[in-house]
């Protein structure tokens, strides 16, 4: 039997186990950057996952980069 979940970043019922939501960054409607933290238990859909999710890590490993090179 398939699994099913709210996503916890757009609130949508979804099918399947889901993806770890933990790095998921946008802007909010002001422009400024939103790095919310989870519980271990959140579960994000996939459109999410590939929205918010990948490119949020990517963001998240590009500034802590940044920030190593700036000390």
């Amino acid at each position: 039997m398939e699994e099913t979940f709210e996503c916890c970043i757009c609130g949508n019922l979804t099918h399947g186990y889901g993806n770890n939501p933990d790095g998921a960054v946008w802007k909010n409607e002001d422009g400024a950057v939103v790095m919310p933290e989870f519980k271990a238990e959140d579960r994000c859909c996939d459109l999410c996952d590939s929205r918010y999710v990948i490119p949020g890590r990517l963001y998240r490993m590009a500034l802590l980069k940044k920030q190593a090179s700036e000390n």
